[in-house]
């Protein structure tokens, strides 16, 4: 018989009053009653797919000389450029989330020491699952070999307010770093939907990038982001994520050397092409990109974007993309989902959406916006 210990009994507690929450404090109705009808997606974590490039796990000595295995995330820390290799290193850190004996057995550790660029939206991701692993098990990765770190990249996650989330002892990266030409704005999670922290993040871009021209449609477009994952990404009753209904992160960056700004909402949710079948446009999307009868997440998140971008649904729940969207309608830059295992950008130069699909899931959504001041 499995042993039982305080952070377990915390889990399960945690769990139960979640799974509690989302079947008796939902909403009822005819909506509720067509979620019976579709796929079941109850898998709490996402395994690897076969042929995914794992992360690296080493085995070294801590300070007091015991044994610790730590992971090593890929050098080039961005989905758009590196997508499996940091997916993989997600998929990870999800499983860990979920088996407590992996902290047991062997303290466990990050080493951030081969990191050499981080994007915004991965370095948000990687917030909010190591926010996972704090809040509902009480356990901080040990931040290790920190003396290697490249300073411009601990700079970066001291900003971020990654260290927060880390177990850090006896070291100190503020102000470290000579490579300024980047900033990032400290990361924001809520459960509700709140537009005084979409205020703030707006501020915060503006002391670090200037007067914002596109303040209004950023606005818009992050309450209409947040609204998405308060009020559809968590929708599987059947499924619990590890943090509370609602639950969403956010954060803002500043290219000086691109004149770049960016700005990221994501959730833990199931993500956008398993909330499309409640939407009510479904049967639209199927015209649009002739679906048949099994779409990939790729192409469901771009077909939702087009159909977004030629009609403005007010009174549907599709409404939101139009929103989204509407900032680059007079700004040079691309609006980027990334979904379950697709994604889909939209290019405000060439009008145009591009959408991949992946062999492995981010565990979320992430809507990211990236413009040239």
């Amino acid at each position: 018989m499995k042993r039982t210990t305080p952070r377990s009994v915390k889990w399960h507690v945690l769990r139960s009053r979640d799974q509690y929450e989302r079947v008796h404090m939902r909403p009822t109705g005819p909506a509720v009653e067509q979620e019976e009808l579709l796929p079941a997606y109850h898998s709490r974590v996402a395994e690897p797919d076969v042929g995914t490039s794992a992360p690296t796990f080493r085995t070294g000595r801590g300070t007091r000389r015991k044994l610790f295995d730590f992971i090593v995330p890929p050098a080039d820390f961005s989905l758009r450029r590196n997508y499996d290799r940091v997916a993989a290193f997600f998929s990870t850190l999800r499983k860990l989330a979920y088996n407590e004996e992996a902290f047991t057995k062997r303290r466990l550790g990050i080493d951030f020491s081969a990191l050499r660029s981080i994007s915004p939206g991965a370095a948000l991701i990687l917030a909010a699952e190591l926010y996972r692993l704090q809040k509902f098990l009480g356990i901080k990765l040990r931040a290790v070999r920190q003396h290697e770190w490249d300073p411009a990249i601990a700079r970066l996650l001291g900003e971020l307010g990654l260290f927060n989330l880390l177990e850090t002892p006896n070291v100190d990266h503020a102000g470290v770093g000579t490579d300024d030409s980047v900033s990032i704005i400290k990361f924001s999670v809520d459960t509700m939907v709140t537009a005084d922290k979409c205020g703030v993040l707006l501020d915060g871009l503006s002391d670090i990038a200037g007067a914002i021209h596109a303040d209004n449609f950023i606005y818009d477009g992050l309450t209409e982001a947040i609204k998405n994952a308060v009020h559809h990404a968590y929708s599987e009753p059947k499924q619990w994520f590890g943090v509370p209904s609602g639950t969403w992160f956010m954060t803002g960056s500043y290219d000086r050397s691109e004149k770049r700004l960016t700005a990221a909402v994501f959730d833990l949710g199931v993500g956008i092409p398993h909330t499309l079948p409640r939407s009510g446009i479904l049967e639209h999307l199927r015209q649009v990109l002739s679906l048949g009868f099994g779409p990939d997440d790729g192409k469901m998140i771009a077909a939702a974007m087009e159909y977004g971008r030629s009609r403005i649904m007010l009174k549907e729940r599709g409404r939101g993309l139009p929103v989204i969207m509407r900032l680059l309608d007079h700004h040079q830059g691309y609006l980027r989902i990334v979904s379950g295992k697709g994604e889909a950008m939209y290019d405000s130069l060439t009008k145009t959406i591009r959408e991949t699909s992946h062999a492995e899931s981010i565990g979320g959504t992430l809507i990211e916006w990236s413009i040239k001041q």
